[in-house]
């Protein structure tokens, strides 16, 4: 029987289980590595083709609804108009509106906001539009109240949200509960 070289073992059986171990989990590692080249393959070569063209991050925005309903309001609101926008605070998808529609005057209402506030307020901040967005929580009374009045003309506009434009001169003084 011969020596094994210097610095080098002998391959007993426990280090040749080990080794077709790692061999084995090597290769299913491979094969899901190609599984997912396979899987992804067209995005990833859709992906590319915009990182190459620059038009990265455009892309994922034109994906985002609400994107692609604040830069139609781009174009709806004029740029010296004021507008009312009624969200829950804690969603953050008023602060991207405000940032799409800067520079027109932004004022942040709870949708649960009564009518006799919210009719005030837009009268206070001679407001030209009413925004609600959609959410999972029914509408409050001001919302409610101003869907129904005359003095807001819908705007029919598809995406996450709803678009009043407000007729200043139908909103009476002296708003009650």
């Amino acid at each position: 029987m011969s020596l094994p070289a210097p610095g080098l073992s002998a391959m007993t059986p426990a280090k040749t289980w080990r080794f077709w171990l790692v061999g084995l989990i090597l290769g299913l590692w491979g094969l899901q590595v190609l599984w997912l080249f396979w899987h992804f393959g067209p995005e990833a070569a859709d992906l590319a083709r915009r990182a190459a063209g620059g038009s990265l991050g455009n892309a994922i925005r034109q994906e985002e609804p609400l994107y692609r309903w604040a830069t139609t309001l781009q174009g709806i609101i004029p740029g010296s108009a004021a507008y009312v926008f009624l969200d829950d605070y804690a969603a953050g998808k008023e602060i991207e509106v405000r940032y799409y529609l800067a520079p027109r005057r932004h004022i942040l209402l709870s949708p649960e906001a009564p009518a006799s506030f919210l009719f005030y307020a837009l009268h206070q901040e001679h407001a030209g539009f009413l925004l609600i967005r959609e959410s999972k929580k029914p509408l409050g009374p001001g919302a409610l109240a101003a869907m129904h009045s005359p003095a807001f003309l819908p705007v029919n506009l598809p995406g996450p949200g709803l678009i009043f434009r407000v007729d200043a001169s139908r909103l009476g003084w002296g708003f009650y509960d």
